[in-house]
C-alpha cells in the first residue's frame, strides 16, 4: 500500500512539473509572440514614416530596442523547454552513466549559478536606476532593465521545472521497475 501511494505522489508530482513547464513556455511563446509583433510593427513604422512621409518619429528606436531585449529575455525560457538552446554535446551521450550523472549535475549546477547571479545584479542594477529616464520614451530606465531579472527567473524556474520533472519521470519509472534515464 505504501509502495502504491508513493508511486501516485511521484505521478502527480510529475503532471504538476510537467503541467508547470508547458504553462511557463506558453507563457514565455505568447509573450515573445507579442514583443515580435511590437518590435516588427514599430520598426515598419519607423521605415514607413521615415521614407515615405519624410517624418522620424523619435521613439521608434527605443522601442524597437527594448522590446527586442525583453522578447530574447522572456523567450528563453520557452527556447529552454523546446531544447533551442546553444549546447554541445557529442560527447556526453559516449560517457557512461555515473560520469553523465555527473556531467548533468555540473550543467545544472553551473546554469543555477550563472542565472542567479544574473538574477541578483539584475535586481540591483533596477533598483539604483528608477530615477533616471530614457531619452525618448521618457520612462524610467528600470523598466527595460527589469527584462534581465524577470526572463532569467523564469529561465532558472524552467530549468528547476525540468530537472524536477526528468527526477520525478525516472523515479517513476525505477519504481515501476523500467529503465531510468
Amino acid at each position: 500500500m505504501a509502495e502504491g501511494d508513493r508511486t501516485a505522489k511521484g505521478t502527480g508530482a510529475l503532471k504538476g512539473s510537467a503541467a508547470f513547464c508547458r504553462n511557463l513556455e506558453l507563457a514565455s511563446a505568447v509573450i515573445a509572440v507579442f514583443l515580435l509583433i511590437v518590435n516588427i510593427g514599430d520598426i515598419v513604422l519607423g521605415i514607413v514614416m521615415r521614407y515615405c512621409f519624410a517624418q522620424s518619429i523619435i521613439w521608434t528606436e527605443e522601442v524597437a530596442r527594448y522590446s527586442l531585449v525583453w522578447l530574447a529575455m522572456l523567450g528563453a525560457a520557452g527556447a529552454c523547454a523546446r531544447g533551442d538552446q546553444m549546447a554541445v554535446d557529442f560527447l556526453v551521450p559516449h560517457f557512461p552513466l555515473w560520469l553523465r550523472f555527473i556531467s548533468r549535475v555540473t550543467r545544472v549546477g553551473v546554469q543555477v549559478c550563472v542565472l542567479c547571479v544574473l538574477i541578483w545584479f539584475g535586481v540591483q542594477n533596477v533598483g539604483g536606476t528608477w530615477r533616471m529616464k530614457t531619452m525618448a520614451l521618457g520612462i524610467p530606465k528600470a523598466l527595460p532593465l527589469m527584462a534581465v531579472p524577470i526572463g532569467m527567473s523564469m529561465l532558472l524556474a524552467q530549468i528547476l521545472a525540468q530537472e524536477w520533472r526528468d527526477r520525478t519521470r525516472s523515479d517513476a519509472e525505477s519504481e515501476r521497475g523500467g529503465k531510468s534515464s
